[in-house]
């Protein structure tokens, strides 16, 4: 019975089935890794230097994204977006905290994360700051950020956040806990 146990273990996690929820799916948050989407990099201690922050799309639906809308607020507003970025022909028509982006080339998003977009800020203090995502002004869908399907950019879908309140990521802070628990206890919580 064990090793049966083991072996249905192990085919959930090989196979990502560890029945994400709604709110799991089409997630945005904001890291301070291009690779490492996990709590630990949702906060950044600033040294006055330039940095580099994510916006990041978390257990995708679509095989591709098209494009999406987002706004992004800070509280208190001190630091400065100094740049964004994007690849795949990425082309924003907000400004950079607004965000009405499409891609020449829809975005690949297969996996766990996808980076939708690359910020370069910079911060003079070590002032704590909090990092909000909410719905970009004009909305396509109102209340929420939302992603275009690459095979298709008229079907939009609304995404949620990292976090059920939309803080997102810290400056000078402890970060935040994501809502998805990805752990090896939560799989084995199935099986009590």
């Amino acid at each position: 019975m064990k090793t049966l146990l083991t072996i249905a273990m192990l085919a959930l996690l090989t196979s990502g089935a560890a029945a994400l929820e709604d709110h799991e799916l089409n997630m945005m948050g904001v890291f301070f890794s291009p690779t490492e989407f996990v709590d630990e990099t949702t906060n950044l201690d600033t040294t006055g230097a330039p940095f580099a922050a994510y916006l990041v799309l978390l257990n995708p639906t679509v095989e591709s994204v098209g494009g999406y809308e987002v706004s992004i607020r800070f509280e208190p507003p001190l630091p400065f977006v100094l740049s964004v970025t994007g690849e795949n022909g990425w082309t924003n028509f907000g400004d950079n905290t607004n965000h009405l982006c499409g891609y020449q080339v829809p975005l690949p998003s297969m996996g766990y994360g996808v980076v939708l977009a690359t910020f370069t800020m910079l911060m003079t203090g070590t002032d704590y700051v909090e990092i909000w995502l909410g719905p970009s002004d004009p909305a396509s869908i109102p209340g929420v950020p939302v992603i275009a399907d690459g095979s298709n950019p008229d079907l939009l879908i609304p995404c949620n956040c990292t976090t059920h309140d939309c803080m997102v990521a810290t400056l000078n802070g402890d970060g935040v806990v994501a809502t998805t628990d990805e752990t090896w206890t939560s799989v084995k919580a199935l099986f009590d």
